[in-house]
């Protein structure tokens, strides 16, 4: 829709954009009064806002360039090539300003210092409206941004560089991964009432871009972890995510988890650590064998599963009798302190008669048996402690399937883990950290100017 007021924005005009945004306002209220639809006039009144959000914006960005020789920055002299105007993304839409470019020697790569002293993001972003990319994308897709964007009114950013933002951060992220760690375990917040801090891993697939024939999708195991504080009653309090690509053993995770523990110790060593899986192996070389001491707990609902597998072994698939045992021998596991050597004992007593399948129930008994460590359910319920992945296995969906198992997507390895990263931080609260961070990435405040030189805009 046109407007029917807009706001001059010419650079001779020596008013302010918002002298100009008054006038139009006014207009806007003539309208109101002669009937006119509000639908409309809401519409423009916020367009109305936007033009000169981007007009202040588009002049505070100027004050960040120069215009003189030469200057210093790194030990390196910087000598003047060129002005030109430039398009910039703003949180209020797209400004174009005029700037200079400095090279260090002939035909080299230009440096801005209008985009270097402002911390404009990959030569386009501002830093509030690449944030606020970040911060949807990770919600939803490109496409699906591009248009509430354009709804809203403010910046229309294109899908394609949406697409490319997240990619392109992640990039530096992954590079200084270490660092950031350190940063966002320092900001760490850990409730004051916290009593138990529990932490779980798991795995969802999740379709790749590694073919193996043309047309084929490859299917790759994505791996989520949560570090989950929760109080002396057994409520959850807060809970920080991870998540990562398909990788060999989910190393980077278990880094992430082992670094975030330690801190955790290192800052509340009062509270109790209760870790919590699925009866997977590899979980369990690491839980028990690279973390803290704490209680180690399989899985109440995966255990659950086995023992109505058991039961079917001894009676039957669809025997009226599964269902039946499974209720009272699920509640003796849960309930009973010496639930799961009952269990045990009562299978190994089963498989000395005639069972449907004598293979597969031995098999159920030494997964009982390996894991009868884990299985001290009643004694957890009555310390109010965890004894179910639920929030790990909630994680895979929230954090993983939602955003990235939509139809017809697929994904190569650095734009899948853009995605996973960004989003783990914003449902963790810790995006705002992280930001702070990446941003620094792009400013520079060492530009030096020669003595006695005023830059001249």
């Amino acid at each position: 829709m046109q407007l029917s007021h807009s706001i001059k924005t010419n650079s001779s005009d020596e008013t302010s954009p918002f002298d100009h945004l008054g006038q139009a306002v006014k207009a806007v209220q003539r309208q109101a009064r002669a009937g006119a639809d509000y639908e409309q006039l809401e519409m423009q009144i916020t367009q109305l806002f936007n033009q000169a959000q981007r007009a202040a914006l588009a002049t505070i960005i100027e004050e960040y360039d120069i215009d003189i020789p030469q200057f210093e920055c790194e030990g390196h002299i910087y000598k003047q090539a060129i002005r030109n105007t430039k398009r910039y993304m703003t949180a209020a839409g797209e400004v174009t300003v005029e700037r200079s470019l400095y090279r260090n020697k002939r035909n080299g790569k230009t440096k801005c210092p209008l985009e270097l002293r402002s911390g404009i993001i990959e030569d386009f972003w501002t830093p509030q409206a690449a944030k606020q990319a970040i911060h949807t994308v990770s919600l939803v897709t490109p496409g699906e941004a591009h248009r509430l964007f354009k709804a809203l009114g403010c910046m229309t950013p294109s899908r394609s560089s949406l697409t490319r933002l997240p990619a392109k951060l992640n990039t530096i992220v992954e590079k200084k991964a270490k660092k950031l760690q350190v940063k966002l375990n320092k900001a760490l917040t850990i409730p004051e009432e916290a009593a138990t801090v529990s932490v779980s891993l798991d795995g969802v697939m999740i379709p790749t871009r590694d073919q193996i024939l043309p047309g084929d999708t490859k299917w790759g195991e994505a791996s989520c972890g949560t570090v989950t504080f929760s109080d002396k009653e057994g409520e959850t309090l807060s809970t920080q995510y991870y998540a990562r690509m398909p990788e060999h053993k989910k190393r980077s995770l278990k880094n992430q988890l082992a670094a975030t523990l330690k801190v955790i110790e290192q800052k509340r060593p009062d509270l109790a650590l209760v870790k919590v899986a699925d009866g997977a192996k590899d979980n369990w070389t690491f839980l028990e064998g690279e973390l803290s001491n704490g209680d180690c707990v399989l899985d109440f609902y995966h255990a659950a599963e086995h023992l109505h597998q058991a039961l079917e072994f001894i009676y039957g698939v669809g025997s009226a009798r599964v269902n039946k045992q499974h209720k009272k021998y699920r509640e003796i596991l849960r309930d009973d302190a010496e639930g799961i050597t009952k269990i045990i004992k009562h299978l190994k007593y089963k498989a000395k008669r005639k069972v449907q399948d004598l293979d597969g129930l031995t098999k159920e008994i030494n997964y009982f048996e390996n894991n009868k460590h884990r299985c001290q359910y009643e004694k957890l319920k009555a310390q109010n402690k965890p004894i179910g992945s639920g929030i790990v296995e909630s994680a895979c969906k929230t954090v993983v399937q939602i955003r990235c198992k939509r139809a017809g997507q697929r994904w190569e390895h650095d734009g899948g883990q853009a995605i996973l990263r960004f989003r783990s931080l914003l449902l963790s609260d810790q995006l705002d950290n992280a930001w702070d961070f990446i941003a620094s990435h792009y400013k520079r405040d060492d530009i030096k100017l020669p003595d006695n030189v005023v830059p001249f805009r």
